[in-house]
């Protein structure tokens, strides 16, 4: 999720999340029930028992992309595991992936460059975009809305972020090559494309040497200084205690619990991370 500097912009304007995706906020000194069955995702049962569920969220209006995974051994939970993955709204904008001038110059081109409104996590600026991007075998095309703010879309999928959004399949593809490193700006030439790589795209977010497939992942990126100690917290919470029903609570110091077991955790967002994992596991 985002830094908790922009975190706090935007609770200052007041800003609430779009109907295509859920912007998680922490609520502090309130309790929430664990979510019902609501973000889809998928089961996977091997035959010696062992259960996988998976569920999936858009975030933050499109720009992340949200797994939730909980295994299951001999009918407890055996491991959990929390991964956010950025979508083109994040590696496909020149303000937020990375590239440098001379990438854009040499690599992109400025026919193959979009310019268009952006919000992100502050107020809405103009913001260059790589104009095509691609996601496995689809070729998304970025363009401006009605509004002027910025979308990408292809002929198979329609707007990208609904796409998203609209099933767990679409989500679990997404992840899927993501991982796997199939994503690309793209250079118009001719009636053609080719495939473009940027330096960032193999670093994590201090430069450091980082495989493709991870450079997007937060869990590995190297996130804001507190986002992954707090992602274990929980993880480690639920592997350790299962799923308890009750509600969750922040104390003063901000820290969070789970029917009155501390978890350790306090990134605000916690409901929605702790979420998904309830999510999967009630599948």
């Amino acid at each position: 999720m985002e830094d908790p500097r922009c975190r706090a912009k935007r609770r200052r304007a007041g800003l609430s999340s779009g109907p295509a995706a859920a912007l998680i906020v922490g609520l502090a000194a309130c309790a929430v029930s664990p979510p019902a069955n609501k973000w889809g995702g998928e089961l996977v049962e091997d035959k010696s028992g062992t259960k996988v569920k998976k569920a999936y969220q858009v975030l933050n209006e499109g720009m992340y992309v949200l797994e939730g995974v909980v295994r299951i051994e001999d009918s407890r939970v055996a491991d959990c595991d929390i991964e956010e993955m950025n979508t083109m709204l994040v590696w496909g904008n020149f303000s937020q992936n990375g590239i440098s001038q001379d990438e854009i110059a040499k690599l992109i081109g400025v026919h193959n460059v979009q310019e268009a409104l952006f919000k992100g996590h502050d107020a809405a600026v103009p913001t260059q975009f790589a104009k095509y991007v691609q996601v496995g075998d689809i070729v998304f095309t970025a363009s401006s809305d009605t509004k002027g703010f910025l979308t990408y879309s292809s002929e198979k999928t329609g707007e990208m972020v609904s796409y998203l959004a609209k099933s767990e399949e679409n989500m679990a593809w997404f992840f899927k090559q993501m991982r796997a490193g199939n994503y690309w700006l793209l250079k118009s030439v001719d009636k053609s494309f080719e495939k473009v790589d940027i330096a960032s795209f193999f670093q994590d977010a201090k430069g450091a040497p980082l495989a493709k497939g991870m450079s997007q992942n937060k869990k590995y990126s190297g996130h804001w200084a507190g986002w992954l100690p707090n992602i274990t917290r929980i993880e480690t919470f639920f592997k350790i205690n299962g799923f308890l029903p009750g509600t969750f609570k922040q104390d003063a110091n901000q820290v969070w619990a789970v029917a009155d077991v501390v978890t350790g955790a306090t990134i605000a967002e916690f409901e929605g991370y702790a979420g998904i994992l309830y999510t999967a596991y009630n599948k």
